[in-house]
């Protein structure tokens, strides 16, 4: 059981803070935490609500039986290995990283000191600590038997919902997280310097805003590809041909990103059966920039 266990924390940013705020207001027995630096050992220590901190990573592991590396995932390998040759690691142990693209297999070093091991990513983007960062959100878990288990638990404890992956799926599954939600700021920023080229200049993100929240509230709502809208969503060719034509004379830049999402989300509209087969066929040759359709 989770509670049956004290927790080592290695790391002390966003991720660690927030795992430190999250077992300490549940009750959990963190042991120690470790950090570079011993001053954000020590905040994230009194999140925890636990009197160890430390600048030693391995003196905080042999602390503890289940040591949570929240460190860069660059990082991650070589603490575990720094961990493992000072005898950080004992047989019964749970060793857990926070990596989304990274499987468990690099905690090889932990494993082969008898640790059970685990990746465990929450769906979740982590800017502050927040003991409730967990709370709600889907934790993706991959790991040997005893770690998986052991994710799941965590999971539970945590107020999140366990699934399963393999650990061949891990870099998929991250590239996906990244285009939903890295891409999507970088989609955003596109469509700021069109506004801004509109005429809007510094009001361009405000503006966007109230959209982009509608957009994931109808997600939430009807889910999909019923939150989809817009032009492509309704066939719109004359307006899609616009778009095009627009781009073409003042941000040629952007034509590819538009033409690659739109075939994208051709095959969305087509899903929710705003488009029939003839339309979605116009549209991607539109999109394609085929010859004769003004692409």
């Amino acid at each position: 059981m989770v509670t049956d266990r004290e927790f080592a924390i290695i790391g002390a940013g966003a991720v660690g803070r927030s795992l430190a705020a999250a077992l300490g207001a549940r009750g959990a027995r963190v042991a120690a935490v470790a950090s570079r630096r011993l001053e954000s050992a020590r905040e994230a220590a009194a999140l925890a609500r636990c009197g160890f901190a430390t600048a030693d990573a391995t003196e905080a592991a042999r602390r503890a039986k289940a040591i949570a590396l929240c460190v860069p995932d660059d990082a991650i390998a070589a603490v575990c290995q720094q961990i493992a040759d000072g005898g950080g690691f004992q047989r019964g142990d749970a060793a857990f990283h926070f990596s989304g693209a990274l499987s468990s297999r690099v905690l090889a070093a932990a494993q082969a000191h008898g640790a059970s091991v685990l990746s465990f990513h929450p769906v979740q983007t982590f800017a502050r600590p927040d003991a409730d960062a967990f709370r709600g959100v889907v934790c993706v878990v991959e790991g040997d038997e005893a770690g998986a288990a052991f994710g799941a638990e965590l999971a539970a404890f945590l107020g999140a919902s366990p699934v399963a992956i393999r650990a061949e799926d891990k870099a998929l599954y991250h590239a996906a997280l990244c285009i939903a939600c890295n891409y999507l700021v970088t989609l955003a920023d596109a469509g700021a310097g069109l506004l801004g080229e509109a005429g809007l200049g510094e009001d361009a993100l405000r503006a966007l805003l109230p959209l982009l929240q509608g957009a994931v509230e109808n997600l939430r709502r009807v889910g999909l590809p019923g939150a989809l809208t817009g032009p492509l969503s309704r066939g719109d060719v004359a307006t899609v041909e616009a778009h095009l034509a627009a781009l073409r004379e003042r941000a040629p830049g952007l034509l590819p990103l538009y033409r690659v999402v739109g075939l994208q989300t051709v095959g969305l509209a087509l899903r929710k059966g705003g488009i029939g087969e003839e339309q979605a066929g116009e549209l991607r040759r539109l999109l394609a920039g085929e010859e004769g359709m003004g692409g």
